[in-house]
């Protein structure tokens, strides 16, 4: 009798083993799926149509779309999007594996809602192959973000114009750089916020301490003269960052503070993307280190160049200055797949492809009125 009653206990024991197991196995599986590259979280639409049922269907195609070009975004070189089709309604559902609804709210013909999208993996994938666009799921490292408000000798995490909560409604979790959004500590003063942002090393180590070492980006918002004005200051996954933008606030300080998160969050992903997909060096420069030795004949072979590609932050006077800059860009003999990623008052955050070395592209630049420099390990680019 008491070796069946030890059996049975044995028994019980490894049924509750095995369940523990495969409790976290399918915990380990969520947490994968959770921040998966082909999710898309916080997607919001609002759509009309002649009745409830028609603005609802309206409403998800809208999220599946643009939740389809931002997984394609991720996972596709910046100097290969161009290639990207436009995809009908049917072939996007056939790739969602799922929508799930965070809110939602109908009247007799209108949809309001906050929708998470996500795709099949392997559907994503393969139709991608079938029009022979790379794509790559390697992400960069996890980082932290600390969103600040300065607002002259006081520095704050929210503000008015809720700059911690628009960091907090971007989908950062899914993202090619994802990061976890920091509170700033009680003990946290203006003056050192001040001193990281002219570039004091030591101010910033200690603020990296106190944060927990590995990389930190330190978001600060400050409202100037009608302007958002954002710096991201301090190591994302690719290095060192020193970064500027300004929004134009027109009457509302959390739509900007909206805009200008979601302009610094791309940035943050840009460099990433650059960096992933960095080519191999030029044919006309394989020879620059490790020169032929001497006597020995090379193999003939026909001149080609590598496409690169380039980010660069675009100086300007004002609006109609860009727009003649941009024409102008678009012009340039080898210079392809021009994309603007963010654009304030003063200045954009562009990537192009160029094949050649820098100093061909610098001189090609030189030869149509531009300057091309580096500033703070960042190329600027302005007229000359």
């Amino acid at each position: 009798m008491r070796f069946r009653r030890l059996e049975r206990l044995a028994r019980r024991l490894s049924l509750l083993v095995l369940a523990g197991l495969v409790a976290l196995v399918a915990g380990m599986s969520a947490a994968r799926a959770a921040d998966s590259l082909y999710n898309v979280a916080k997607v919001s639409v609002d759509t009309t149509a002649k009745n409830a049922v028609a603005a609802r269907t309206n409403g998800m195609a809208e999220a599946e779309s643009r939740a389809l070009k931002i997984v394609l975004g991720r996972l596709v070189p910046l100097g290969a999007q161009e290639q990207l089709p436009e995809f009908t309604k049917e072939e996007v559902e056939q790739l969602v594996s799922g929508v799930a609804v965070r809110k939602e709210q109908t009247s007799t013909t209108r949809y309001l809602a906050i929708l998470d999208v996500n795709f099949h993996d392997y559907a994503v994938k393969q139709l991608l192959a079938s029009y022979g666009i790379p794509y790559s799921e390697e992400r960069g490292p996890s980082i932290s973000i600390l969103p600040l408000m300065l607002a002259g000798d006081s520095v704050t995490g929210e503000g008015k114009e809720g700059w911690r909560q628009a960091w907090e409604d971007l989908d950062i979790s899914h993202s090619v750089t994802p990061a976890t959004i920091l509170r700033p500590r009680a003990d946290l003063d203006a003056g050192t916020v001040k001193a990281v942002l002219a570039g004091d090393t030591e101010s910033f180590a200690a603020m990296q301490s106190a944060y927990g070492y590995g990389g930190l980006v330190i978001a600060v918002g400050e409202v100037k003269g009608g302007t958002f004005t954002t710096q991201l200051v301090g190591e994302d996954g690719v290095g060192a960052i020193n970064f500027n933008q300004s929004e134009a606030i027109g009457g509302d300080a959390k739509a900007a503070a909206q805009k200008a998160a979601a302009a610094a969050l791309a940035i943050l992903e840009n460099r990433w993307k650059v960096m992933r997909s960095g080519g191999p060096a030029p044919a006309d420069a394989a020879y620059e280190d490790n020169p032929p030795a001497p006597g020995l004949e090379e193999q003939p072979a026909e001149p080609t160049e590598v496409p690169r590609n380039v980010a660069a932050l675009v100086e300007f006077s004002g609006l109609r200055d860009w727009q003649q800059i941009r024409t102008r860009l678009t012009q340039i003999a080898g210079l392809q797949g021009l994309e603007v990623n963010a654009l304030s008052a003063r200045g954009a955050s562009v990537t192009f492809d160029f094949a050649g070395s820098l100093d061909r592209l610098q001189a090609a630049l030189g030869q149509n009125g531009f300057a091309l420099d580096e500033r703070d390990g960042a190329f600027v680019l302005r007229s000359q």
